[in-house]
């Protein structure tokens, strides 16, 4: 026997391991020689297991640091292949717009073999702005800015848990933000004028796809039946045919 408790060491986690080295520790002076021997012999025991398990929340710890360092980088993978499609995106929209600049003006359709392009215009000419309209020179600002004001009130009521009113007080706040006014601009574009830097109004299209679904894949049925069927009603008042009326495509061997 190596313990002079019963207590099972391997079945206790790091916190009562501590728990246990420090009772016991406490104990000493209270035993014998014989049981001190077997006390210190079980603290030995206890404080490697106690060491194993600190090592173990290293191990654990360092694991999913590692784990957090590789998702960053993953993630910054992921952006930037999004990016990646995301202007492969544009670029193809606009190869496909270029193309719809050579069709016939009776036509907006381009077509290949499985898949067919729709593209029209929108309706509404598209502002793009680049810089920023606070640092647009004071005449470009008065012709083509608009100032947003945004009035809220904040209102606080502090009450007693009776119900009782307190402190009561409200607080207003104006914030402004200066805009691009879009249809002066689209009304300076249509009339030629000089638009600021960085501004400018270009039409946007949509694209539309479609999926050609290829006339040689289809099969008449009484085609694939090889003579067709007798209708269901006959002059003769019938009223049909029976098994044997039906006629099949015959095998290759007669039957």
């Amino acid at each position: 026997m190596t313990q002079i408790t019963g207590t099972k060491l391997d079945g206790l986690n790091v916190l009562q391991l501590y728990q246990h080295y420090g009772a016991l520790e406490r104990s000493l002076p209270l035993l014998t020689p014989e049981s001190q021997d077997l006390a210190k012999s079980e603290l030995e025991t206890c404080a490697r297991l106690r060491s194993e398990k600190i090592d173990r929340i290293y191990y654990a710890l360092a694991h999913h640091e590692d784990s957090v360092e590789r998702a960053k980088k993953e993630k910054l993978k992921l952006q930037e292949a999004q990016k990646h499609h995301e202007s492969q995106v544009r670029q193809l929209k606009e190869l496909v717009k270029y193309l719809r600049r050579g069709l016939p003006l009776d036509t907006n359709k381009i077509t290949g073999r499985n898949y067919q392009f729709t593209v029209s215009k929108r309706k509404e000419l598209a502002v793009e702005v680049k810089t920023d309209p606070k640092l647009w020179e004071p005449e470009d600002q008065q012709a083509f800015c608009i100032e947003q004001e945004i009035c809220t009130t904040k209102r606080t009521v502090v009450r007693s848990m009776s119900g009782e009113v307190l402190e009561e007080r409200t607080e207003p706040k104006t914030t402004t933000e200066i805009l691009p006014n879009l249809d002066a601009i689209r009304d300076a574009h249509k009339d030629g004028r000089k638009l600021p830097d960085g501004v400018k109004v270009i039409q946007e299209y949509s694209i539309r796809t479609r999926r050609i679904v290829s006339n040689d894949l289809e099969v008449e049925a009484p085609e694939y039946l090889g003579q067709s069927l007798p209708e269901t009603g006959t002059s003769d008042g019938s009223g049909g045919c029976t098994d044997q009326d039906a006629v099949l495509p015959a095998d290759d061997e007669g039957h």
